[in-house]
C-alpha cells in the first residue's frame, strides 16, 4: 500500500491500513500490555502515547511501513519495519514489529498485517526483513515459519526479563527473488 493511498486490505471483518498519529493510544494500550505481560519482547520500556506518534511520524517520513488492523472500528494489531541496524550499508534490509492484541490472536490478524508490511517492503524494493523472535515464543517461530521466514541464527542468553534469561531467534525472509549486488 502507497503511503497516500486508501486502498485497504480487507479479510472478512478485519481491515488494514495504514498507521496514522490518531491511532497512537490504540497501539500504546496494545503494545504496553505485550511489553508488562510476555517475553515476547525483551523491552521492559512502557511507551508513552507521544513516543508512538513519533515512531508512525518518522516510519512516514522514512517511507518505511506502519500498519494497524481494524475490526469493527477498533484497532486490534499493528505492524511495523525499520532499518535492520544503522548505517548506509544495512539501508535495503528492514527489522519488523508486529504485535496483535491478546483476544485477538490466531484469527488470521497476524497474516493479514504481515500481508501488507511484506507487500509494502517488497514494493520498496528493499532486499530483506528480519524477524528477532524471543526464544520462549515457539508460535511466532511457527508463524513466521508458515511466512518463508528461515532461522539464520539462534542467539543464547541475551535478553534479561522477568528475572529469566532470554534466547533470541532471528529470522529473515528475502523479499527480493533476484540478488543482484547494485544497491
Amino acid at each position: 500500500m502507497d503511503r497516500n493511498s486508501t486502498e485497504q486490505y480487507s479479510s472478512n471483518q478485519i481491515i488494514v491500513r495504514d498507521a496514522s498519529a490518531e491511532d497512537a493510544q490504540a497501539i500504546m494500550h496494545i503494545w504496553n500490555s505485550n511489553i508488562s505481560s510476555t517475553l515476547n519482547t525483551f523491552n521492559s520500556h512502557i511507551k508513552t502515547e507521544l513516543e508512538i506518534k513519533d515512531t508512525i511520524l518518522e516510519a512516514n517520513k522514512k517511507n518505511y511501513g506502519f500498519f494497524v488492523s481494524e475490526c469493527e472500528g477498533n484497532i486490534i494489531g499493528f505492524a511495523t519495519y525499520f532499518q535492520f541496524r544503522t548505517g548506509v550499508g544495512y539501508a535495503k534490509t528492514l527489522e519488523h514489529t508486529i504485535v496483535i492484541s491478546e483476544s485477538m490472536q490466531r484469527c488470521g490478524v497476524g497474516k493479514a498485517l504481515m500481508a501488507s508490511l511484506l507487500d509494502d517492503a517488497k514494493r520498496k524494493n528493499f532486499q530483506s526483513i528480519f524477524a528477532g523472535v524471543s526464544g520462549s515464543n515457539e508460535r511466532a517461530v511457527k508463524f513466521h515459519a508458515s511466512l518463508g521466514f528461515e532461522v539464520v541464527a539462534e542467539l543464547p542468553r541475551v535478553g534479561y526479563k522477568f528475572d529469566k534469561w532470554l534466547d533470541l531467534i532471528l529470522m529473515q525472509k528475502f523479499l527480493q527473488t533476484d540478488h543482484r549486488d547494485d544497491f
